[in-house]
């Protein structure tokens, strides 16, 4: 398993990639320490190393890069750390950085490399000039090749065009532009994270609570507890989306009460996407905002629900009609947890994953074939994480409070979706309605012209592979269904506005549906 929640992280790859910047602007992003290992040897011999391997040969250089590395990692550092072009060549130092931290290799085009290699020509022992570059290339085509965790750049990126890449690839994001900045990790073991992440909390919270819900309190409160090492206050709340409802968010104000929650406090909520809405809108109006960090355990919560800082309840009349931006200070999505995840609710979160990859990131709907056979794999769950929550970041960041249309894209399916939630009194899981959402939606932008034929069909196939429905269900109400839809939050000027998929990996915001379309689609009509 790649130790990605490690306070670790090393960055390798050929000469001339950039390492080194890259990890200051990787520290600078996630309060880290930036470490350079060639400035460390330098340090250990007393010299520059084009000087040292002068003076007593390439191998010494590689036994003095051996003692510095092994020692660093016994250290383990809270720090990002660029790695020399060829400081993993050595079996034992790669075994060393495998179990110290995750490695990120980052390649760039030969062609780039070259010219950078000559513009400082004479500097690099290894690599005097571009044709010996080239051939340590190829040389070492293999085993850069061999490092699961890889970024691998097109044309000449500048260097912060690559940093933001390089963190996705260690299952870190920053998301800005909502307030305060947040760092969202993705990893196996990230409740491990927590103690670095308060420590970096200004002020430091001097009171805290743990919100959960009936199935995670039980599961996973002591893990928080052992990962914060002591015991804090927590508070159960019943499971499941009936329950996220203004009664609900009062009785969270009360345990915030009860556990002496002033502004400088922090509540931490432990769940899917019902505990981190409810806890994150009980947090944004108890003493007119305090903080909060958002702990899911869910595939839907970690890919959709759990980052971007919208919060709310529920009302008879519709879902989240109620609700504040009000992001978290961070969050942790331990992927550890998704072993324990029921079927329906992991197929819920594979919905919005699909969702993610119509809407930006068609190379996930390979990545949701293979499921059935990784299953289990939490690596591969992992980078499943990973690569959907960065699609919905980047929405986040291009459009933080859904102004220009961009994050609106995230509501793919959500539209029709919550109308079949509300109808099936919730009998349908949310994920499941979305699932039905999407393919809604195909078909409409069909009927619409502004998708080929056949696209609904395409999504209908491939979410029934996940296990997911794609129709309304017979016994619901298209009246009712039209009810809960004149309701829909994001009515703008007394109308409807729809996101509608012009192709995988291509959306369309703020689309108004004609009448006739929709009630036909609510109907139950294919095409």
């Amino acid at each position: 398993m790649i130790p990605l929640a490690s306070p670790t992280l090393f960055l390798y790859g050929p000469p001339a990639t950039g390492k080194s910047t890259c990890a200051r602007n990787l520290a600078v992003a996630l309060g880290k320490a930036a470490i350079d290992l060639d400035t460390l040897v330098e340090q250990r011999v007393g010299m520059t190393i084009p000087e040292y391997v002068a003076k007593a040969g390439g191998e010494a250089f590689r036994d003095a890069e051996t003692e510095t590395l092994l020692a660093l990692c016994a250290e383990r550092p809270d720090a990002v750390v660029a790695l020399g072009g060829g400081t993993l060549l050595r079996p034992q130092n790669r075994a060393a950085a495998e179990a110290c931290g995750p490695i990120v290799c980052v390649s760039t085009p030969p062609e780039v490399l070259a010219k950078r290699v000559e513009r400082k020509a004479g500097s690099r022992p290894f690599s005097k000039d571009a044709a010996a570059l080239l051939r340590t290339l190829e040389e070492r085509r293999e085993h850069y090749a061999s490092f699961p965790l890889r970024v691998e750049l097109t044309g000449d990126p500048s260097p912060q065009e690559v940093w933001p890449r390089v963190l996705a690839a260690f299952g870190r994001y920053r998301v800005a532009g909502m307030a305060a900045p947040y760092a969202v990790t993705v990893a196996p073991g990230a409740f491990a994270e927590l103690p670095r992440t308060l420590a970096k909390l200004d002020p430091a919270p001097r009171q805290l609570l743990l919100v959960g819900d009936s199935n995670t309190i039980p599961l996973y409160k002591e893990r928080v507890f052992a990962a914060l090492g002591r015991e804090i206050p927590a508070f159960e709340i019943p499971a499941g989306e009936e329950h996220k409802t203004l009664a609900t968010v009062e009785r969270i104000w009360g345990a915030m009460l009860a556990a002496g929650i002033e502004r400088g406090g922090l509540v931490l909520a432990l769940g899917g996407g019902v505990v981190g809405d409810l806890t994150g809108f009980a947090a944004s109006a108890w003493l007119r905002g305090v903080r909060w960090l958002n702990l899911p355990t869910t595939l839907l919560a970690m890919v959709d629900a759990g980052v971007g800082g919208k919060t709310g309840a529920d009302l008879p009349a519709g879902k989240n009609l109620i609700g504040a931006f009000h992001p978290p200070c961070a969050v942790l999505s331990d992927t550890e947890t998704l072993a324990t995840l029921p079927e329906r609710e992991l197929r819920c979160g594979l919905a919005e994953t699909l969702k993610h990859a119509v809407i930006g990131d068609p190379g996930l709907l390979g990545m949701l074939g293979d499921f059935a056979a990784k299953r289990g794999d939490i690596d591969f769950l992992t980078r499943l994480v990973i690569r959907s929550v960065g699609v919905k970041v980047r929405a986040i960041q291009e459009d933080p409070f859904e102004k220009t249309g961009r994050r609106a894209a995230l509501n793919l399916g959500h539209t029709v979706g919550h109308a079949v939630e509300a109808a099936s009194r919730f009998t349908v899981a949310h994920g499941e309605a979305v699932a039905i959402g999407t393919v809604a939606a195909a078909r409409i932008a069909e009927r619409l012209g502004l998708a080929k034929a056949g696209l609904a069909e395409t999504l209908a196939q491939a979410l029934a592979a996940l296990g997911l429905p794609t129709e309304i269900p017979a016994g619901l109400d298209p009246a009712e269904l039209r009810h809960y839809l004149s309701h829909d939050k994001k009515k703008a000027d007394g109308r409807v506005r729809f996101a509608l998929p012009r192709a995988v990996g291509d959306v369309q915001t703020g689309c108004i549906v004609p009448e006739e379309v929709l009630n036909g689609i609510l109907a139950g009509q294919r095409a």
